[in-house]
Parts: C-alpha cells; sequence; structure tokens
C-alpha cells in the first residue's frame, strides 16, 4: 500500500507521512483509526479524565482503559491497575530519582541503595531504577518516626507499603497514616502498622 492511497483515510496530507515508509504510514492508520473510534465512543466525562493524564503515554493508557469495547476484559484490568499504581506515585510530591535523594540526604547514591535494602527507604523498582515516594523525606532527612514504621512492615512488599502511608486506612481511625505521621501521631501509625500487616499475612 503506498502512502498517497492511505492519506484519504483520516483526511491528512502528505506532510503528515513525510519521511515514513509505507509499513510505518498503514501501521499509524490503523491506530489512528481505532483511536478515532474510540475516542467518539468515550463520554465527555472520560475524555476530560483521559486529557487530564501527566502526558501523552498516560492518556494513551487512559483512553485504552475507559474506551467502552470488549476486546480483551483482562487487559483493561492490567491497564487499570497500572493507571492505579501510576497515581500512587504522584501522590504527596510525586517520587524521586536516585540521585535526587542521594543530593536530598547528602549522601552517595550507593548509600541510598544501601538504605533502601535495609529498610531504612522505601524504593519502588521502576523499568529505569528505583524510584523514591518524595513524601518519606523532611527537609535533609527522612520524616520523623518512619524508619520505625518501615520496620513494622518489613514483611510487606514496596507496593503495599507505599499503599499502606497515602491511603486512608480503617486500623487509621479512617485517616492516612502518612498524615498521622506528619502530625507526629506516632503511636497511632504503629498500630495501624501493626494491624495492617496482621491483616495482610491472613
Amino acid at each position: 500500500m503506498s502512502i498517497t492511497a492511505l492519506e484519504p483515510v483520516l483526511n491528512v496530507d502528505s506532510d503528515f507521512y513525510a519521511g515514513r515508509n509505507p509499513a510505518e504510514a498503514a501501521l499509524l492508520v490503523r491506530i489512528l483509526r481505532y483511536f478515532d473510534g474510540a475516542i467518539r465512543a468515550l463520554p465527555k466525562k472520560d475524555q476530560a479524565k483521559a486529557l487530564a493524564a501527566p502526558d501523552d503515554f498516560w492518556t494513551l493508557m487512559e483512553t485504552l482503559a475507559l474506551v467502552p469495547v470488549d476486546e480483551s476484559p483482562e487487559l483493561k484490568v492490567r491497564l487499570r491497575g497500572a493507571i492505579a499504581k501510576r497515581e500512587l506515585l504522584e501522590m504527596d510530591g510525586g517520587v524521586l530519582m536516585p540521585s535526587s535523594v542521594a543530593k536530598l540526604l547528602h549522601v552517595s547514591r550507593q548509600a541510598v541503595g544501601q538504605r533502601r535494602a535495609a529498610g531504612k527507604l522505601l524504593g519502588i523498582e521502576g523499568p529505569r531504577g528505583y524510584l523514591y515516594p518524595a513524601w518519606q523525606f523532611d527537609g535533609n532527612r527522612t520524616l520523623r518516626g518512619i524508619e520505625e514504621i518501615f520496620g513494622l512492615l518489613e514483611g510487606e512488599d514496596a507496593w503495599s507499603t507505599l499503599t499502606f502511608f497515602v491511603r486512608s486506612n480503617d486500623a487509621a481511625g479512617g485517616k492516612r497514616p502518612l498524615d498521622l505521621l506528619r502530625k507526629s501521631k506516632l503511636n497511632a501509625v504503629r498500630r495501624a502498622a501493626e494491624l495492617y500487616s496482621m491483616h495482610a499475612a491472613v
């Protein structure tokens, strides 16, 4: 199929395909044709939700998760899970790269990794290395009492630990443990962490 033959499909001119070989152009048309229909099928509130995503990639992910089609229910579940994780990482200041944490704490990057391995920092493993939630820091040190709570949650994986801190918790009286810790209510967070770990172990 020639590039010229593809131009009428989405009513675009040849400049749109400039520099593309026929396979690239054909693939692009298929993708655009799919999303043209998908976007038209989205309710306005879902269109607004997709547009509220932080960048083009997550706009794509949100659109795929929201589009009302039944091709792959399992894929939709996985997409919603990925979006939920991204939202967790964005909460309360987002995340820091290891180099930024090292600069913040006045230590080496190696020391940052050692602290994470020792359970003194929360690091979330990503495709390009670990990401460190910014909320665990207070100035150039970790939030008071947080290392003790990390210890109480040592049986949890990093995502469960992250969720514990930034989501409201019945064991914390319906409040977020992170907010309680910021208010120096360490005993309440201890109890919540102990109950959280017990519940997870059942």
